[in-house]
């Protein structure tokens, strides 16, 4: 199943932030018993080159994130009250006669946001566990053509080490790291070139652009706000959305 427009939006929280991402593709084996899906992320490639190692990590992360949501929801671990609380809803509230009309169509009888809520979580109670097996595929983006299609293996203790270090700088318990070597590529997108003394002083094929520095950051929840303001090492394809 594809989803070529806007993919399938999995929501739910990952050591206890909420996290956003969006599924591309979802394959269905047909010939296994018990049928479990292989999530499916697609990458386009302004040039026909195929990535550096660097960033293929970045997107093992980033179908390992949506792996973690999918089977987390399917487990009944849908925090309702926690997602309400979070993002100011009430339950109560009466959906639009637009949103009514759609749920209508979909032959959900809803009323209210909680209606909704509960029809998904009831949904997703149905579905199986996600397979262990995760499909990167890459493609020029001029024709989309193939350039690789590349199966790996969830690593769950590498996952959750990730995050764990992720949000050591996200809570502002450390300051942001300079990027590795083999991905000073991201300095080329950095909005600190003129006041970093890294990069600046170094044989970066960069030069002059810069990893982000915390100190000269006055104020780290506009990091939070910001997006491209986030952890050298950090997925951008991942925003954490709120904050307990």
């Amino acid at each position: 199943m594809k989803f070529p427009h806007q993919g399938i939006l999995k929501l739910g929280m990952v050591e206890g932030e909420w996290v956003v991402g969006v599924i591309d593709e979802i394959r269905m084996p047909l010939n296994e018993a018990v049928p479990r899906p292989l999530l499916v992320d697609t990458k386009t490639r302004y040039k026909a080159t195929l990535p550096t190692e660097a960033q293929m990590r970045n997107s093992r992360f980033q179908l390992m994130c949506y792996k973690y949501l999918w089977d987390c929801i399917v487990a009944d671990n849908f925090p309702s009250g926690d997602f309400y609380k979070c993002f100011d809803l009430d339950p109560q509230s009466t959906l639009s006669e637009d949103v009514g009309e759609y749920s209508a169509r979909l032959g959900l009888r809803a009323k209210t946001l909680e209606d909704v809520v509960n029809y998904f979580i009831d949904t997703c109670y149905l579905l199986p566990s996600s397979q262990e097996k995760l499909m990167l595929r890459y493609e020029y983006q001029r024709d989309h053509s193939l350039l690789k299609e590349y199966v790996f293996d969830h690593d769950a203790n590498w996952f959750k080490g990730q995050i764990l270090k992720f949000l050591e700088f996200w809570s502002g318990v450390r300051e942001a790291s300079f990027v590795s070597k083999d991905e000073q590529w991201k300095c080329q997108f950095c909005k600190y070139a003129s006041i970093c003394s890294v990069t600046a002083g170094s044989d970066c094929s960069y030069r002059g652009s810069s990893t982000l520095l915390i100190r000269h950051i006055s104020n780290i929840s506009q990091i939070k706000r910001d997006p491209r303001r986030m952890d050298s090492h950090a997925n951008p394809n991942i925003l954490k959305v709120c904050e307990k």
